[in-house]
């Protein structure tokens, strides 16, 4: 069935899309359901042999960090809500993610500790906001003037588009949640909003030769400036940080080339059913995109002015299940781009192998177990800094009556266990841990019916309460 775009445009129109976001969205939407559609197969791309790695990069002194500094801008993307973490409709980074501190805290944070050091105004901070994001951070923002008295702006709002009815390919319509009919169409619009804001031509004009884009829940996500110094010197126009893959990466991104030699990045979406076994193997595909990316800020914006603020970007097709007031499922499409897939927009890019400290993401209440534990401390610039004995953190399974921040929170009231000496902990049943437990090696708890951990317990191998 072919998608007729009009009804789409019609409904942007009403909520006043510029026309190069209606133009940006119909093409998005022709290549979803164009025949080819949203995939890229094994017999268009190969495997990436060994990388550079950041550990081979000569160290800067302190006078080659700040100027170096100086000409940087961060760009964070702000765009998530917590819905993983059963609270509909609050900024994933108003979160509390460590101490007493959300993400939005620890970030905002950085920055200012960076620029008191340095005693300028340098190192600006954006926030991609989405619609649904932007007005609860602006809010929390508040108390940080010095951050809001920035002379650039502090935040961008990426584009809001249509979610498309499955079965009719028409746009869909909520009578009971209007807002739920729209949605952003993912990190990849970074380029258009830097285009259509003129945050760009700013940036360029203040001096900044760098941007550094990360996700805000990536705690790991600190400015290491020998990353910018490298690419001057090899004259990279962006740098992709990757990790290796391991077990629990089966499902991201990963990172591969083209027939031309050139980075490709394939999300899961991308992945035809058929060659899923390909995508999941960690030995053929070893690295993964941690969307820590690096740009020269010129050759971005050569970049997007050469295609007038629409790149070619590559276009995930996501299915998603709404329900109305009534319980009514509808399934519906998000299309997508990610931000990462610009890589395959310039033959001279890199990627660089970064160690897994550097990723440290936050999907779900698992991972934010993780990030409130003793793996992690806040050192005194706030930047965040792993203390595990291993190099990976523990793989955590929590147990199925645990789906919202609160269900984790009364499982956890004094707090999340030590995991620093952890490899694994699984959890299963009702269960209530008490003050200063600590997990060592691999953990298996089994609860028949609601139990509590003593203080101070020890908790190794399996055990059954």
């Amino acid at each position: 069935m072919p998608l007729n775009f009009m009804p789409f445009a019609l409904k942007m129109r009403d909520i006043e899309a510029s026309d190069i976001q209606i133009e940006a969205f119909r093409r998005n939407c022709m290549k979803a359901f164009s025949g080819k559609g949203c995939f890229i197969g094994e017999d268009e791309i190969a495997p990436v042999g060994e990388l550079p790695s950041l550990e081979q990069l000569a160290p800067l002194n302190k006078e080659q960090s700040d100027k170096l500094l100086n000409a940087c801008a961060v760009i964070k993307l702000n765009g998530g809500l917590a819905t993983t973490m059963g609270l509909e409709g609050r900024p994933k980074s108003l979160v509390t993610a460590h101490g007493q501190s959300s993400f939005l805290d620890l970030t905002v944070r950085q920055i200012l500790s960076k620029r008191e050091k340095l005693g300028n105004e340098s190192l600006p901070l954006i926030l991609m906001n989405s619609f649904n994001t932007s007005s609860q951070t602006m809010k929390s923002l508040m108390s940080y003037l010095d951050l809001l008295e920035q002379p650039v702006a502090v935040e961008i709002v990426q584009s809001r588009v249509p979610r498309i009815q499955a079965d009719s390919l028409t746009p869909y319509a909520s009578a009971t949640d209007p807002l739920s009919e729209w949605c952003p169409p993912g990190h990849g619009d970074l380029y258009l909003s830097l285009f259509v804001s003129g945050l760009l031509v700013e940036l360029l004009s203040r001096g900044i030769k760098y941007i550094f884009v990360s996700n805000i829940d990536n705690l790991g996500a600190g400015l290491d400036m020998r990353i910018p110094k490298w690419m001057a010197s090899y004259g990279y126009p962006m740098v992709m940080e990757v990790s290796k893959r391991c077990a629990a990466d089966r499902k991201g991104g990963h990172l591969a080339r083209d027939v031309y030699g050139s980075f490709v990045l394939r999300e899961s979406a991308m992945c035809k059913p058929e060659e899923r076994e390909y995508f999941s193997d960690i030995e053929r595909y070893r690295y993964f995109n941690t969307n820590n990316l690096w740009f020269d800020a010129e050759a971005l914006y050569k970049l997007i002015v050469s295609q007038g603020g629409l790149l070619d970007l590559p276009v995930i097709r996501n299915t998603k299940t709404l329900y109305d007031n009534w319980g009514k499922a509808c399934q519906v499409y998000q299309i997508e781009s990610a931000c990462g897939s610009i890589i395959s927009s310039w033959p001279n890019a890199q990627a660089l192998e970064v160690p897994r400290s550097r990723f440290v993401p936050v999907k779900g209440l698992s991972d934010l177990m993780i990030v409130r534990s003793d793996l992690f401390s806040v050192d005194s610039d706030y930047s965040i800094r792993y203390t595990g004995k291993s190099n990976v953190p523990p793989l955590i399974s929590l147990p199925a009556e645990v789906n919202s921040l609160d269900d984790l929170e009364h499982m956890l009231p004094h707090g999340v266990p030590s995991l620093r000496c952890c490899s694994s902990l699984s959890v299963e049943g009702t269960v209530i841990f008490g003050k200063d437990v600590k997990c060592e090696g691999s953990v298996k708890v089994i609860a028949t019916s609601e139990a509590y951990i003593p203080d101070g317990t020890v908790l190794r191998g399996e055990i059954r309460l």
